[in-house]
């Protein structure tokens, strides 16, 4: 069993953007390094890519609906009040 190089820094790549280790962004700068230095091929460059693109849909998605949560409960919440009138 051989070790593929290539395929262990592809996946560590995906892997570390899908966990947050390292930015979208650093991500790119590692990829673009390692298919300049023949590490990595074009196809793996469009795997990350590919991750890059998943990962940031799901933050949004994830920042939505946390947005979304935030205003129904605010517009849930009813502050009481007490009539000092009524109080005997």
């Amino acid at each position: 069993m051989s070790f593929d190089l290539s395929k262990f820094l592809t996946e560590g790549l995906i892997e570390s953007i899908n966990n947050g280790l390292i930015p979208s962004d650093l991500a790119t700068v590692y990829a673009g390094n390692y298919l300049v230095k023949s590490l990595i091929t074009q196809a793996q460059i469009t795997q990350v890519s590919d991750a890059i693109t998943a990962y940031k849909a799901a933050q949004a998605a994830s920042e939505a609906s946390a947005t979304s949560a935030t205003s129904e409960t605010s517009e849930a919440q009813v502050s009481p009040t007490v009539d000092n009138n009524s109080v005997q």
